[in-house]
């Protein structure tokens, strides 16, 4: 008995240094392959300002082919130690003046909703966003025209009234994906390009909610809010 629980023992202190290498280089491999992607997808993100601002080029799965290429070569470049590519690259990309890039509406616009996310929680309960569908930059934020509903409500942690998609043409064409076919069979579509503050805040009254914060573009072509008390009309 004492033999067969040496043997034993010393089988498992066999599989344990036969496969404690691999362990530590599969920890090491994951932790390096994670640094690798923080740093590629950082620049990338950056490098991203410098992009033609065409909608075709905007999205998370088509449209988003070249900033999945460029983050594809800051990966290679730091997994081959050509660390003096990376060095380039960061100097290039360290001091970006969004408000001159290409995309500086878009960053105007999430900056506006990032803002109206530190609301207190009391305040949004009662109040919903309302983005008309004339205000380009926001329903051009994606190739995927049934993807910029989800922006705003996901930044400002709102609801949206007249927040479907009306654009039909779109690069990805599952359009009863993320639950879209409940809204279709419920019979919820887009109805208004834009709504003046009575058809706002009668939307308001029929969703239960007080006020309605509209984000729309003025006269300067500036990114504003535009608040619709509708409690008391």
């Amino acid at each position: 008995m004492v033999n067969l629980s040496l043997k034993t023992m010393a089988i498992k202190k066999l599989i344990l240094y036969a496969f404690l290498p691999l362990f530590i280089l599969s920890a090491l491999y994951n932790a390096y392959y994670s640094i690798i992607s923080f740093i590629a997808t950082n620049l990338s993100v950056r490098e991203s300002f410098y992009f033609t601002n065409d909608v075709n080029n905007k999205g998370t799965h088509w449209g988003g082919d070249k900033y999945r290429l460029t983050t594809r070569r800051h990966k290679l470049d730091l997994a081959q130690f050509k660390y003096n590519n990376v060095l380039k690259s960061y100097k290039k990309l360290n001091f970006i003046d969004q408000l001159k890039s290409n995309f500086n509406k878009e960053y105007r616009l999430i900056s506006l909703l990032y803002n109206i996310g530190k609301l207190s929680h009391s305040y949004k309960r009662v109040t919903a966003l309302y983005i008309p569908k004339t205000l380009d930059v926001y329903w051009n934020l994606s190739c995927d025209s049934h993807m910029p509903p989800f922006v705003a409500p996901a930044i400002t942690n709102m609801a949206m009234i007249e927040g479907m998609p009306m654009r039909k043409n779109s690069c990805y064409t599952h359009f009863t994906d993320h639950g879209y076919n409940t809204y279709h069979l419920r019979g919820f579509e887009a109805k208004w390009m834009e709504m003046d503050h009575g058809k706002i805040c009668q939307k308001a009254k029929q969703k239960g909610f007080k006020r309605i914060i509209e984000i729309n573009e003025n006269n300067m072509g500036e990114i504003i809010s535009i608040n619709h008390e509708c409690e008391v009309e």
